[in-house]
């Protein structure tokens, strides 16, 4: 008799137990909402190390919903290049405007993203072409070597991009970011006789109206709203 009592005891201290951890508060992690904004740290440095550069780019995003974000980056770039065949002078301003999805599954209050995305960008710019050399075809004479300072004002180009990076939380809202970027040139208004040298924003284009690009960035969040998780 007494070991059924202290069965019937012991299992109703049990569901007691079991009833009181159910009906315990679970404590919730709510998502943030809001507008983060820096950097690109790669151009920013290049204006100390590379004496035939100056150069900003601004980047900003903005959640959406769960995993979408609204991206964009805008900045202006002067770009002075030299070589044995030519040399030039590029500047002007650049917008890129897409969007990107995470694909981490963040624990508890974290906010890291792995994202993939994509932009269309846009560049307004001039171009300075300082002095070529022109190929008089043949062995007999040298190539010669031409000075036109042939400016050329109005110019653009459009073109997409592919983008594949992370942004990790070092400290509260103070993101380090890394990308890379595969460019395709859709179309561009040249100069008359000659050819886009350097496109700001989109960098050198190779074979096939193709460019490849990266990125590190630092930027804050600038929280607007909290939202549970559903």
């Amino acid at each position: 008799m007494r070991t059924f009592r202290f069965t019937i005891s012991l299992l109703l201290l049990i569901t007691a137990k079991i009833s009181a951890q159910e009906k315990a508060p679970q404590k919730v992690y709510p998502e943030v909402y809001g507008l983060r904004i820096g950097t690109d740290l790669v151009k920013a440095s290049r204006n100390i190390w590379d004496k035939n550069y100056k150069g900003f780019e601004v980047v900003a995003d903005y959640r959406y919903n769960k995993n979408w974000y609204l991206a964009a980056e805008a900045g202006f770039e002067d770009r002075f290049q030299e070589d044995e065949q030519l040399s030039f002078t590029t500047s002007g301003m650049f917008l890129k405007v897409g969007a990107e999805k995470n694909f981490h599954k963040n624990w508890l209050d974290m906010n890291n993203l792995i994202f993939v995305g994509g932009r269309y960008g846009l560049s307004l710019h001039n171009q300075t072409l300082h002095r070529y050399r022109v190929n008089t075809g043949t062995a007999y004479f040298d190539e010669e070597l031409q000075y036109p300072e042939l400016k050329s004002t109005g110019l653009s180009a459009h073109w997409l991009e592919l983008v594949v990076g992370i942004k990790t939380e070092v400290a509260q809202n103070v993101f380090i970011g890394m990308n890379v970027r595969l460019k395709g040139l859709l179309f561009q208004k040249q100069p008359d006789g000659f050819e886009n040298l350097y496109y700001p924003g989109f960098d050198q284009k190779y074979s096939g109206n193709i460019g490849v690009g990266f990125g590190y960035t630092v930027s804050y969040l600038i929280p607007f709203k909290k939202k549970n998780p559903k």
